[in-house]
């Protein structure tokens, strides 16, 4: 729609003198300068298509999120993007005139992965469907906030139904194990012809075992934990979880490979339970390794937190499953009760950090730990140095 001084104006366009057009036409201007300083100034992504889907118009945002090729315009729009998945989308759901609401997509980038949601309306003029507005918005601050709370609402449900639950299945537990310790003695003394019943009593043992291991697990994932925040370094704590870990990757074939950062601050933190979580971490990765491969751990200091990355060469994750990977009683693993990560999640969260995750399927995964550093700690940013590798051989970049 026309503005009213503008319809006004038209209608009696003969009449007027030439000061008063250019008066209007600087109005004009005026008005299309101050719209399109507003669409750039957005923080969503907004591109306008024409008939034939050549992009007449894309905000800063938009060319940064899709990271279109410079020089648009003569084309339609897919041909101006590198991903793959968003040319396919675009050239299907553009040629077919489909109207689409919050198609999500995930891109790899330098940064790390950003979520995006994708959508595409019809442009309406005067005489009807004059092109395509697509509005892209990045959204995955959103989807952190919602797997964190969906996280602390499971956690916190958790903990209502532990205490008692968890205490009711380990006595009866605790019996049972000595029960069956008396059976097999009583075999045992009344038979030496008895291997398979000996056998049988063993799994039963071993199951026993098992479930009183899941039930320790529980109680430890939900009641309040014990944390002694003291200022204390945490390149220590790598050091010495890497070298409680060692033996065990060497015989599974995996090399082991640190990077540490110089100036490392203090921090608060509780040295016992953050060794807890890099180990189960550890030794996640390497059971994602089960023909061997490469597991790397390293620290940096960056603005004003301490970040510990491991990254293993393992089966890696499916893009479907990484915003469960941290919920209670989720797992990938055969025999795994699902809860190491959720009380490494808790860990973290008690030391006022955070944790994320990258993963690729067949080709790997890393955790990444967030710790705050003090404020009266900050200092330059550290200069990096490479240690020998634990396997025996230099570090690799």
């Amino acid at each position: 729609m026309k503005p009213a001084f503008l319809e006004r104006a038209l209608s009696r366009a003969e009449k007027l003198t030439s000061e008063q057009l250019r008066s209007i036409l600087g109005e004009v201007v005026s008005t299309n300068d101050m719209l399109e300083a507003a669409l750039q100034s957005m923080f969503d992504g907004i591109v306008v298509c024409n008939l034939r889907h050549e992009p007449v118009f894309a905000n800063k945002s938009a060319e940064r999120i899709l990271r279109m090729a410079p020089g648009y315009g003569a084309n339609p729009l897919w041909i101006y993007l590198p991903d793959e998945e968003l040319k396919d989308f675009f050239y299907k759901t553009l040629t077919a005139e489909e109207t689409i609401l919050g198609k999500e997509f995930a891109l790899q980038g330098s940064g790390g992965t950003k979520i995006i949601a994708i959508s595409l309306t019809a442009l309406l003029g005067e005489d009807g469907i004059s092109g395509t507005i697509v509005h892209i918005e990045d959204i995955t601050d959103k989807r952190k906030k919602e797997t964190q709370l969906r996280r602390a609402e499971s956690l916190a449900a958790l903990t209502t139904l532990a205490a008692g639950i968890a205490h009711e299945i380990n006595n009866p537990l605790g019996s049972i194990s000595i029960r069956i310790q008396l059976l097999e003695k009583m075999v045992r003394a009344q038979s030496s012809e008895s291997p398979g019943m000996i056998k049988h009593l063993g799994v039963v043992k071993e199951e026993i075992e098992r479930l009183k291991q899941i039930v320790v697990d529980f109680l430890f994932a939900v009641r309040p934990m014990d944390i002694q925040l003291l200022h204390d370094d945490p390149g220590i704590a790598v050091e010495e979880v890497v070298e409680l870990i060692q033996p065990e990757a060497e015989r599974k074939g995996i090399h082991l490979k640190s990077r540490t950062c110089k100036d490392v601050p203090r921090i608060l933190m509780d040295k016992r339970h953050l060794k807890q979580a890099l180990l189960n971490l550890m030794q996640n990765a390497m059971a994602a390794m089960p023909e061997g491969g490469t597991l790397r751990i390293s620290t940096e200091y960056i603005q004003d937190e301490i970040r510990i990355a491991i990254s293993d060469t393992g089966t890696g994750i499916p893009e479907e499953l990484l915003t469960k990977i941290f919920e209670p009683y989720f797992t990938t693993k055969k025999n795994g009760t699902g809860l190491g990560l959720t009380i490494t999640f808790k860990i973290i969260k008690e030391h006022s950090g955070d944790i994320s995750l990258e993963s690729k399927e067949g080709k790997g995964s890393t955790f990444t730990i967030h710790l705050p550093v003090p404020q009266k700690e900050k200092k330059a940013l550290p200069q990096w140095q490479d240690s020998a590798t634990l396997a025996g051989s230099q570090a690799e970049e």
